[in-house]
């Protein structure tokens, strides 16, 4: 059965029943959900889940077989002029002009746009994205990241209101991606923009998303917050390095009935369950018979591990 979130008719964004077919295979399989005004939404899954297919759909590059798509409370196909100019894009999977400058690029869609004092506009995004040396450049000449930095210039052009963010961090150094968060961030506190935000960076999604969705061959899995789907994965992993003693420690481990995921020379992996501070209990043991630890990391579930277990069916 198709997941089915309850929405609000005032959401900016509103997908009820969406599906898509090509050549007999689902990409998108009855997808429902809505996005808050001023809400980052991710929707997450592995590649061929039906992300950018839901996209392309939404934003009006695809249409749908079967479905309703609402965006600021109107049918983009039957008011297509209106809620173009209220959203944009910005996307690793749809090139600029290669011939053409990042300058005049924008200048294009400035023009497309229609918007008002167009040189000011554009300089001021070359300026956040730290593309202004680079402005009369071509795109052809740019590296991956400057090109996803120039889209997402495109993407910010007119202020929109429904901002769609598809892997829009790809290729950027860990310095300009951290910049670019913090530039997504403070355009939503300052403007209320509702966006939908995909990537494979389960850090950042967790950072800049409230609600996340998961999708796989198709369909939406399930909708919560970060903190609730970690919730789902109910164990800790645990590696120690001990001192001396390994087999001693392993069958202590044993007796405790706990998984033991790895083991290399001094040291083990072994994985317990949240339930009644267990982990705690086994550390407890650990010290009162003696073992002498020279390394100690307990690691909580993280987006990473629901990701991993999804693309894994499990």
């Amino acid at each position: 059965m198709a997941f089915s979130p309850k929405s609000n008719a005032m959401d900016p964004l509103i997908v009820s029943h969406l599906s898509k077919s090509f050549d007999n295979i689902k990409a998108v399989d009855d997808v429902s959900f809505s996005i808050k005004k001023g809400e980052i939404f991710g929707l997450l899954g592995v590649n061929g889940a039906g992300k950018t297919t839901t996209i392309n759909m939404i934003t009006g590059l695809l249409e749908p077989d079967k479905g309703v798509i609402k965006i600021l409370g109107y049918e983009p196909e039957k008011n297509w002029e209106f809620v173009k100019n209220k959203m944009n894009v910005s996307t690793a999977y749809f090139p600029l002009s290669d011939v053409l400058t990042i300058k005049e690029n924008l200048r294009i869609y400035a023009k497309i746009y229609r918007i008002k004092n167009p040189e000011e506009k554009i300089n001021t995004l070359l300026h956040q994205f730290e593309l202004s040396k680079l402005a009369d450049r071509k795109v052809r000449t740019l590296s991956s990241g400057e090109k996803t930095r120039t889209a997402l210039c495109k993407g910010l052009i007119n202020d929109p209101e429904v901002l769609f963010l598809d892997e829009c961090t790809v290729g950027l150094d860990p310095d300009i991606a951290e910049k670019t968060r913090r530039h997504i961030q403070e355009y939503q506190k300052s403007t209320h923009a509702t966006i939908l935000f995909t990537s494979h960076y389960m850090h950042e999604v967790e950072e800049l998303c409230g609600r996340i969705a998961f999708m796989d061959e198709g369909k939406i899995l399930t909708i919560a917050t970060a903190e609730k789907l970690k919730k789902t994965i109910k164990k800790f992993t645990v590696e120690i390095s001990v001192k001396k003693n390994v087999q001693g420690l392993k069958k202590l481990l044993r007796d405790e009935e706990v998984t033991l995921l790895f083991s290399q020379d001094d040291t083990l992996v072994f994985e317990t369950s949240y339930e009644k501070d267990k982990v705690y209990k086994i550390l407890n043991k650990i010290f009162t018979k003696g073992f002498l630890l020279s390394d100690l990391h307990i690691k909580k579930p993280t987006l990473d591990d629901i990701f991993i277990k999804i693309a894994r069916k499990k």
